[in-house]
This record gives C-alpha cells, structure tokens and sequence, in this order.
C-alpha cells in the first residue's frame, strides 16, 4: 500500500498534469467574424465590408478600413437602385420653364447618403489587415425621407404666388416656389433609391406647379439695338432667344433688352476674325433689372462668315445669361 504522502503526490501531478492538457487544448485561435467572408443580409438594413493594410500605422490603417466599408455600402446602394430607377427623358420642347428647372436643379444639392455606422471591426491575428462593416438602416432612412416630404408638400400647397405688382416680383415668387418643388423631386428620387414607393404629387401641390409653369413661360422679351446698323445682331438674337423657347415679341412686352456691339475685325495668314463685345441691360416699366458683358471671337475663311460666326456665339451666350436672370433675379 502507498504511502498516503505519496498518493497525495500522484494525485497533484495528476491534476497539474489534466490542467495541461486543458489549457493546451483551449488556446485561443483567431477567430474570423463571419461577415468578413459572407455579407450579412436584412430587408431593412444595408451593409458594407471594407478592408485596409497596415503600412506601419494600425490606426491609420482602421480608418481606411472603415472608409472602404462606406464606400461599399454605398456602392452596393447604388447597384440596387440601379436596376429599379427610371431613366427621366430630357424636354424634346424647350421652354423658359425647361430652362429655369435646369439651373435650379444645379444650385439645389442632391441628397447624399446620411446615418452609416461603422458596427463592427477586426484586425487580423498578424496585424496585417484591419477591417470593418458599415451599416445603414434603409427603413428608418426612407420613413424620415416621408416625413421630408410631406412637410415639403404642406409648404408648397399653401405657397402664395405673386398676382400684383411687376413681372419680376411674380417671377422671384414663382422661383421660389420650383425650388420647393426641385427640393421635393430630389427626395422623391432619394426614396426610391432607398427601395421606398416613391409619393405621388397631390392635386394641391401639382395646381401649384401649373401655376409657377405658366407665370415662368409667360414671360416675354422685346430687344433694341443701339443703331439700326445692329439690326442683324438683334434678329439673330431674337432668333437664338426664341429657339431656347424664349418668348421675344416686337410689341409691348414685360422686359425690355437693351444691347450695344462693338466690332473688331482682323485677318492673318488668309485667316479672317471678328471679335464682339456687347453690353446687354434688361429693363422693367424703365429701370434696369440687371446687366451683362459678353466677348466672344470667331473665324473664318472669309470675313462675313467670321462675323455672322462671332454673332451666333454672342447671341447664345446672351440666351445663356438671360435664363440666368430669370432664375436669380439678377446679373
């Protein structure tokens, strides 16, 4: 029988000799989470995986983990959207009103992807790659997009267009009401790329948009040359005006376009150039609305066609400026 100082022994040695065994079997590996390999999937939330290497800076490297995974996130946004957004047709017809829904589109800013968080990140067992998954919540995204606009909605069918006073007073008012209605169109657009149904336009708010429509293509334009020597200049003018659906009318009209050309013309190597410098000024009941300066240069084998060239130029640039002015309310 052994000794009880030596049972006592065996049994230490066994347990050390168990704990080992336990110890070597639950060493600690490098667990991957899974969203690294395989994208995780929900109907109302949108991911992102990005990836990024460490150069030498761990935390550097994070953050352009996590700018990646943005990246994706909207990438992969766009790419569902794309198969489910409608491609909208350019007007076939220009008017006035195509003209000022094209410059106030420019100035009102699209809607940009808000609300992606960074949910989680891992670095690899070797340090080498950082990564990270961004999430975005598309139905809380789309449920605060109606909410936008309806209160856009609200807005614009209580609008108060101008009936009074000057055209240029019922202009700025009519203005303001279509970046109502661009800002409207915009979130609309957002909507549907969120996946959302896209909201109809009311009978209320769709009377106001025939209203600011008709007080904007109602406007019209008279023009007058400095000397009858310019009267070319004006009819191309009027021409060009009137071909970017410009309404320009020889009688009574609500602006009046005041212009002056100076001419300069040269030749070199066979080669013949007109250049012209115009001053145009509108004017409203007798006061300047707002004023324009325009240089353009043009060239030809022969002389005339070197400034018959240089006048479309100048008559489109000022078609240009005038749709400006119809916009802002100023030069």
């Amino acid at each position: 029988m052994a000794s009880k100082p030596l049972l006592a022994t065996l049994l230490t040695a066994a347990i050390l000799s168990g704990c080992s065994a336990n110890n070597a079997s639950q060493t600690p590996a490098d667990t991957k989470p899974a969203w690294i390999t395989a994208m995780p999937s929900s109907s109302y939330m949108i991911y992102g995986v990005g990836s990024a290497q460490n150069t030498g800076d761990l935390q550097q490297a994070k953050l352009a983990a996590q700018e990646s995974a943005r990246l994706a996130l909207a990438k992969q946004l766009n790419v569902t959207i794309s198969a489910n957004t409608r491609i909208e047709q350019s007007a076939t017809e220009k008017s006035m009103q195509f003209h000022v829904d094209e410059l106030i589109n420019s100035q009102v800013p699209d809607i940009h992807l808000q609300g992606v968080k960074i949910e989680d990140e891992y670095i690899s067992a070797d340090q080498q790659t950082a990564f990270a998954l961004a999430v975005f919540n598309r139905t809380e995204a789309a449920m605060q997009t109606e909410l936008t606009i309806r209160a856009l909605d609200e807005e614009i069918a209580q609008f108060r267009l101008a009936t009074g006073g000057g055209k240029s007073g019922q202009l700025k008012k009519a203005v303001a009401l279509k970046e109502l209605l661009v800002k409207r169109s915009k979130q609309n657009r957002y909507l549907t790329q969120l996946q959302a149904a896209p909201i109809a336009l009311s009978d209320a708010v769709r009377a106001k948009q025939d209203e600011a429509d008709a007080v904007i293509n109602s406007i019209s334009f008279s023009i007058e040359g400095d000397t009858p020597a310019h009267r070319k200049v004006r009819d191309i003018l009027a021409k060009a005006l009137s071909s970017q659906g410009i309404k320009v009318t020889t009688g009574e009209a609500d602006f009046t376009l005041k212009f002056t050309v100076d001419w300069q013309d040269m030749s070199k190597a066979n080669t013949f150039y007109s250049v012209a410098e115009s001053y145009l000024v509108v004017m409203e009941n007798g006061e300047e609305q707002a004023h324009f300066n325009t240089k353009v240069k043009a060239a030809s084998g022969y002389k005339d066609t070197a400034r018959s060239n240089a006048m479309t130029k100048l008559a489109n640039k000022l078609g240009t400026q005038l749709a400006q002015f119809v916009v802002t309310g100023k030069s």
